[in-house]
Parts: C-alpha cells; structure tokens; sequence
C-alpha cells in the first residue's frame, strides 16, 4: 500500500495549511474573536493548545509560519503529566495550523480554534509529519481514494457523563435511570445538553439527535457522517464544548469510559462506511485480523476493559449490537470498541490502514455472521462454525503486545509511530499499574 513520500508529505502540509485569505474571511465574519487557540493531541490522547492573540495569528498566516514550541509535542508525555526523558529531541516543533478548521468556540466566545499538524523537524528517524497522527489521518484517507478509489465517511456517537465534584468526589444526580425515556429528561440536565448542542451546532457541525443512556447523568449526543478528518476534529470541538458548559453550570463532564463503577460504561461509537461496496468483505477482513492489535489504540487507557466484557470474542454481525463491529448495511460498520480516551486520529489511521490492507492484499472474509447475542458466549462448536479467530485483550499491556506482535500493521504504519506509541503507552501502563483505581480514575477523569 502506497504513501506518500516524507518530502512528499511536508510539502504538501505546509503549502495547504497557511492560505492567509481563510483566517481573513473567517475573522471577517467572525469580529469578536480575539484569541485562536492552536490545538493538536499527542500520543496519550491530550488536547494541547497554545493561545495566539488575533493580531498574532494574522502574522503567522500571513508570513506562512507555525508556532514553534520545544520537541517532542507528540510523543513524550504520560497521561499523567511525567515527561518521559528518553523521547526527548533537541530543537523546536513546528505547529502548522490547518485554517480550514477554524470554529468559533462558542462555549468561550471571544476565542476560535484551529486544528493543527505537527512537523518534528528534519527527515531522519521518521520525524516531519511522520509522528503526526492528524496528518498520517488525512495521508491514509488520500491513499484510499488514489489507490482504491474508496470515499470514507465517518459518524461518531458522543457518550458522556455529566456528574456533581463540589463537595470533591464524583457524584452522580438522582435521576431516571431509564435510558432513552422521556422521565430520564425531566430534570437539571437537560438543559444543558440543549446548551451543548446548540453550541456545537452553531459551529457547523450537524447534530441528529440526543438521548439519555444507560445510567444517571449519561448521554449522547450522535452526528452527521463527514469526510474522516473533518469528523475527528469535529469530535474535538464537541469535547470541549460538553466539558467547558458542564463546568460553567458548576458541574463536570467526562468521556472516561467508567467512572461510576455500578453505571454502565461511556463508549463513543464510530460508524465507517465505504463506497465501494465491492469491496466491504475484504475490508471487514482486514480490520477483524488487526482489531486485537487496534485495540492499543481505540481502548489505551490502563481501565479501558472496564466498559467491556474482558476477553470478549471478536466478531461481526448485521444489525447485531451485541457483536464488535455491526454492520448496519452495505459497506457501513458501527465500531463498538472505541472509547473516549483514544486520540481519535491515530485510532482512525489504524483502522484504515488495517481495512485498506484487507483490500490491496485481498484478504478473504472468513468469519460468518453469527447472529447471536454475543454476550451469551460462544462455545467451542460455535467458535469453529463461524470461523472466530481472536479474543478482545483483558488489559492494556496485551493490548500492546498485541500491536507489538503485528509486523504487517507495524509496517504499513511505519515504526516512527508504532514503536514510540509503544514505548510511551507502555511507560504509562507501569505507571497507572502502581495506583489504586480511585488514583487512576482522578489521574484520568481531569484529562478525559
């Protein structure tokens, strides 16, 4: 499977990012803004930003320049704020700030954000945009339409938790337990979730519905498909905007994907479809091959397996929400796996490029569908009759282990990401491994 050569890949990112006209036109329409906020995640999944005055921004676009800011920004951080001194580099990052993004914040009215990619500086060891998860995103959605001729579009579902801290533990509201019941929407919450969503719609960004979810103070909120870039950094402005109107209404809000023990757990549910619906069987077949590996990335947080039955069979099956990735029709998959804790670009760069090897190596889809609940289990007839092959890690080092393990994922996505995610991932779980769960849960829930 082709990519684009490092030279290639630089060129193409610097010149595309800095048309001056798109910050003017925006501003233009946008007089109130002040500040910019230049944001990008790195590879434990946290949301940076640096916060540029207007008349700096204008600079910066005008002379085609990027903020600097000392190296590695990607790749040197744990969850927990420890900077890991073995991945430090010498010399600045580049964060080249892609215009096209732009939004106003309406949750903070007088800033906008912008969506960044990182360059490292120099060609060697697999730096430039290498690293990037953002731009290797947009590398993979291109390579899919010049070698296969494959438009992706990509919908996420949103769940969140909303939960009172003021008297400093988590506590959820009494509220309906019923999920999607009109009761469940007759309280304190609601109109919040209106706030949210009217933030995140004046945005641009298309919501189609909202709903109360499987326990107290838990929601989601469910948005039009985009092109796979747009609808990553869509997710990102609707973090944001859930935590920060949480927070001005004196409560929190968090992606983590259990934060109550005795609630269920907070996904977000991303539905992928293809167009050419050919070609769907070899591309389910590449992605259930490497879905235990992907799991490194969709679930990386050290108490990811909590939301999910540990050691659960990996398996698909049409309109089966029990199953771990549901085909809904024709070349369109709902991936049930991924939580909110993943940097939504590196997850969604491994799962095209483990799809996209289903179809350049025709890969043969041989597991059938079940068509069973599968929380009921399979048994061992089951298992052979219906061609299952692999099991969800328990933890986050199988997880990583098993990513370790794949040479052929290894290689299309380049050991600069694969073999640094590795060791940053794999510091973070030594680390998190040594907490008590209410330590990791704290350490975790201000992050996500």
């Amino acid at each position: 499977m082709g990519d684009l050569s490092e030279n290639q890949s630089s060129l193409s990112l610097r010149d595309g990012v800095a048309d001056p006209t798109a910050l003017e036109t925006f501003l233009a329409i946008n007089p109130s803004i002040e500040f910019i906020r230049f944001q990008w995640v790195d590879f434990s999944s946290v949301l940076f930003a640096r916060v540029a005055t207007k008349k700096f921004a204008r600079s910066l676009a005008t002379k085609h320049e990027p903020i600097t800011t000392p190296a590695p920004v990607l790749t040197a951080l744990t969850v927990n704020g420890e900077f890991q001194f073995e991945d430090y580099d010498i010399g600045d990052a580049e964060v080249w700030p892609d215009w096209s993004s732009l939004k106003v914040c309406h949750y903070h009215p007088s800033h906008a954000q912008v969506m960044c990619f990182v360059y490292e500086g120099g060609e060697k060891d697999g730096k430039g945009f290498r690293r990037c998860p953002r731009s290797r995103l947009q590398e993979i959605t291109n390579t899919a339409k010049k070698e296969h001729d494959i438009d992706l579009l990509v919908g996420i579902e949103i769940e969140f938790c909303i939960f009172d801290d003021s008297k400093g533990t988590p506590e959820h509201l009494p509220i309906a337990p019923n999920a999607w019941s009109a009761a469940s929407l007759n309280n304190k919450y609601t109109p919040i979730i209106e706030e949210i969503v009217h933030s995140i719609t004046k945005a641009g960004i298309d919501v189609r519905q909202f709903h109360s979810e499987g326990g107290p103070g838990i929601f989601e909120i469910s948005l039009e498909p985009l092109a796979p870039l747009q609808a990553e950094d869509s997710l990102i402005y609707c973090e944001e905007s859930i935590k920060n109107i949480a927070r001005q209404h004196g409560l929190r809000a968090t992606l983590f994907p259990k934060p109550f023990e005795k609630l269920s757990g907070i996904g977000l549910h991303h539905h992928l479809s293809i167009s050419q619906k050919d070609k769907e069987d070899a591309f389910l077949a590449g992605l259930l091959e490497s879905w235990k590996s992907l799991a490194a990335f969709f679930m990386p947080n050290y108490d990811s397996n909590a939301r999910i039955y540990p050691g659960e069979w990996i398996t698909w099956s049409e309109q089966n929400k029990s199953a771990t990735i549901r085909k809904v029709r024709p070349g369109h998959w709902e991936l049930r796996s991924i939580d909110g804790t993943a940097n939504p670009y590196l997850t969604m760069t491994g799962i095209l490029t483990a799809g996209l090897l289903g179809i350049s190596k025709d890969k043969k889809l041989m597991q059938k569908d079940h068509k069973k609940i599968a929380i009921l289990g399979f048994d061992d007839k089951e298992v052979e009759e219906f061609g299952i092959k692999d099991k969800m890690p328990t933890s986050l080092k199988e997880a990583l282990g098993n990513l370790k393990a794949n040479e052929e994922l290894k290689e299309a996505l380049g050991p600069e990401i694969i073999d640094r995610y590795l060791k940053i991932k794999g510091k973070e779980e030594e680390i998190f491994g040594k907490l008590i769960l209410s330590e990791r849960r704290a350490l975790s829930m201000v992050v996500f």
